[in-house]
């Protein structure tokens, strides 16, 4: 009974996507210098001994965080059986495919570039479009009269 090493392999992520991923397979977040450590205890079925496997990962400045799954272990010292690390071999596995496979979303694009609070541009010919357009629009009294229920006031 030995400690074997994992997959070698590192992957890089978000730190939302992995923080996300990780916590909803059940691990737990300890923070550490330059990332995070998250932990899993499980029970052994055969032994039902409790053995604490660790994974690590490094956040970047860029707000990238690389799982280290070569790198992941064992917290406790001595033999492990066979099915303990027949099952942390199984979890290392599915958290490298799901974290390779699964995309995380773009990031959106930044505020300066982004025109938040704007019908329209400063362009006059679409603020004459835009107008023409709320002009044929019905009022809140003429909805009303039609039997429907007006927009909420904004």
């Amino acid at each position: 009974m030995t400690r074997k090493k994992q997959q070698s392999q590192t992957i890089t992520r978000p730190f939302s996507h992995v923080h996300t991923t990780l916590t909803a397979l059940g691990f737990t977040q300890t923070t550490i210098k330059n990332g995070s450590n998250y932990e899993l205890t499980f029970r052994d079925p055969m032994t039902t001994g409790q053995y604490t496997y660790s994974i690590p990962t490094l956040t970047a400045d860029n707000g990238m965080t690389a799982v280290h799954l070569h790198e992941a272990s064992f917290k406790d010292k001595g033999d492990i059986p066979s099915t303990a690390t027949d099952i942390a071999s199984k979890i290392v596995t599915e958290i490298g495919q799901y974290l390779s496979s699964h995309e995380p979303k773009q990031v959106s694009i930044p505020i300066e570039v982004a025109q938040n609070g704007r019908m329209a541009s400063n362009n006059t010919a679409e603020l004459k479009r835009l107008g023409k357009e709320m002009s044929s629009m019905p009022t809140n009294s003429q909805v009303m009269e039609n039997g429907m229920v007006p927009d909420p006031i904004q």
